[in-house]
């Protein structure tokens, strides 16, 4: 059914749009929204500017904390009553404090109401903020999101009523459609309603009155972290009831609803404002069509009071529709005889999210005598080290040490305490693996073979991309120090190191982007490359940091780990791109 962006009243229907996003400092998300939008600049505090007057309306950049923009901190030195320390120190600690919140708290980029027709026009706003942001997926820290304020057309019990058993009866499918991460879902950031209250709201006989409806309301939600906040519009209705039942809430009275959506992707060249809209839309669509309303109800409500029962009908429903048919390719995943645990579990959930059936291989288990198992696919693993001679180091560099600052006595007396704690952390949990493993080497060799021979599509990943070239005769660099100088190389889980990925690779066309940023844990890489080697990335220091063999097929190396970034959707396409090619 065709939605109407019409009130009741006759006016337009408008919706208000907030956006998240991190990896820009305050400065540059104002230059680049004036640069779309115009607008003149008034900084209204040191975590906040508003531009007034722009082609869509005033637009308000901030740190969203309320500690900052709130001046809390502020009340709280005053409380202290030390003016003379006040006075020196309170800025000083305001801009530490704001420096070191950046790294967790988003900016929020608030637009005012616009008629829903002229939605597309934030597009370009979205577009110049993209490259260089962060956006949900870059850390599982970043509780980024997007959210859409729309107007209903009527500020009435009915209405509101209605939207709200729109929102409750599809809001598994809108977490679907939204393609919300798993890592998010399981995170702590906005809260589902409690299921005691949706059974409420679902009756048929619910018909509250509108002091009703809120008093029912803030009995179960007394809290703005709720998918569908109903407090701004509630705030409208009788501000003093929502005030009274919640003194301290933030809570800005206003007519719209306030759709809170867990994921703000902007870093993802697929994502668009426009895209997360439509899905929102089905709600619309819902809650314009009584009938249908009715329908939606009712199987929310059976779902509710016979889970399993909902679940097998679904289950069937997918399984006639074809979706349960596909047969998951087998995908082997490489790793050392003992230890590796989290690669492999990492490595594993992203084959299996990906459509493949991962199957562990590691030479004590598959010794020479022993055949591989039946596999449509092939991952090599990270880890240890290439044997040296074997990956061409020179000499000089195998016994080079790079040159290290010297340790402070504390230091000295921290590391001699927590010596045992990372002992047993590195025999259990390491994320890599010191010196060689000469079985190792010998085995993925084993399986490297078999998998050309057999045009599997291959994946290595930081050690196995390394393995790779050197299969093809290259040779490696047994220490980086020299290309990172002074500034070293990143060494983190988290995606801090830039790369460009070479036009025309496979690699640009799984990524979709011409830059990217990843994580970093090799302290060796590519040298000179093999026989048919191309590169596919390098960062922004020259290392290679992809490998591709394009006369084999599907041969690709990554010098980072994709499978400890599970919540970014463009490492994932990596793994997407693997099932897909084993599937063929």
């Amino acid at each position: 059914m065709e939605v109407a962006w019409i009130k009741r009243d006759g006016g337009p229907r408008r919706v208000g749009v907030e956006l998240e996003l991190g990896g820009l400092d305050l400065e540059e998300i104002v230059r680049r929204v004036r640069g779309v939008v115009g607008g003149e600049v008034e900084r209204t505090s040191r975590y906040a500017v508003k531009l007034r007057e722009t082609a869509v309306g005033d637009v308000k950049v901030e740190l969203d904390a309320v500690l900052f923009t709130e001046f809390k901190l502020r009340g709280f030195l005053e409380g202290l009553q030390l003016n003379k320390l006040k006075a020196d120190l309170d800025d000083t600690v305001e801009r530490i404090l704001a420096t070191e919140a950046r790294r967790f708290v988003p900016f929020e980029v608030v637009f005012s109401p616009l008629e829903v027709g002229r939605l597309p026009e934030l597009e370009a706003v979205r577009a110049a903020l993209a490259p260089e942001s962060e956006g949900t997926g870059a850390s599982v820290y970043n509780a980024f999101g997007l959210h859409f304020n729309p107007e209903l057309p009527a500020v009435e019990a009915g209405w509101i009523l209605r939207y709200l058993r729109a929102f409750l009866s599809l809001y598994g499918e809108l977490r679907r459609a939204h393609g919300v991460d798993a890592a998010r879902r399981i995170s702590p950031f906005i809260d589902p309603f409690p299921k005691k209250y949706v059974r409420r709201v679902l009756d048929a006989d619910y018909a509250p009155s509108m002091t009703e409806l809120i008093d029912d309301y803030l009995a179960e939600n007394p809290t703005r972290n709720r998918p569908l906040d109903l407090l701004p519009i509630f705030a409208e209705v009788d501000y003093a009831r929502v005030r009274a039942a919640l003194p301290k809430e933030k809570i800005s009275a206003r007519p719209t609803l306030h759709y809170r959506l867990p994921d703000c992707r902007i870093d993802d060249p697929a994502w668009t404002l426009g895209r997360e809209w439509a899905v929102w839309c089905r709600v619309e669509a819902l809650a314009a069509d009584e009938a249908e309303l009715a329908r939606a109800v009712k199987r929310e409500r059976f779902r509710l009071r016979h889970p399993w029962r909902a679940r097998l009908r679904a289950w069937l429903a997918r399984w006639r529709g074809g979706r349960m048919r596909a047969r998951r390719p087998v995908i082997g995943i490489t790793g050392p005889a003992r230890g590796g645990f989290p690669a492999w579990v990492c490595t594993a959930w992203a084959v299996w999210r990906a459509g493949g059936r991962p199957r562990r291989l590691r030479p004590g288990r598959f010794g020479e005598g022993t055949p591989l198992p039946p596999l449509q696919g092939l991952i090599l693993g990270g880890g240890a080290d290439i044997e040296p001679t074997r990956a061409g180091i020179p000499l000089r560099e195998i016994f080079a040490q790079p040159d290290k600052p010297p340790r402070e006595e504390k230091q000295r007396r921290a590391a001699f305490l927590l010596a045992p704690f990372f002992f047993l952390f590195r025999r259990f949990f390491s994320l890599s693996a010191p010196g060689t493993d000469l079985a190792r080497d010998a085995f993925e060799e084993r399986c490297l073979r078999a998998a050309l021979e057999k045009d599997w599509p291959v994946l290595g990943i930081c050690r196995g991309a390394q393995y790779i070239n050197v299969h093809f005769g290259g040779s490696l660099h047994g220490e980086l120090h020299g290309f990172y100088g002074e500034r070293g190389n990143p060494d983190s889980l988290k995606p801090r190191k830039r790369i460009e990925v070479a036009e025309g690779s496979r690699l640009r066309d799984m990524l979709g982007r011409a830059t990217t940023r990843v994580n970093s844990l090799h302290k060796q890489a590519v040298d000179r490359l093999g026989e048919g080697v191309a590169v596919a990335a390098r960062d922004e220091a020259g290392v290679v940091q992809a490998i591709e063999v394009p006369a084999a097929g599907f041969v690709l190396g990554v010098q980072w780990h994709p499978e400890y970034l599970p919540t970014l959707a463009v490492q994932r396409r990596i793994f997407e791109h693997l099932v897909k090619a084993a599937r063929a």
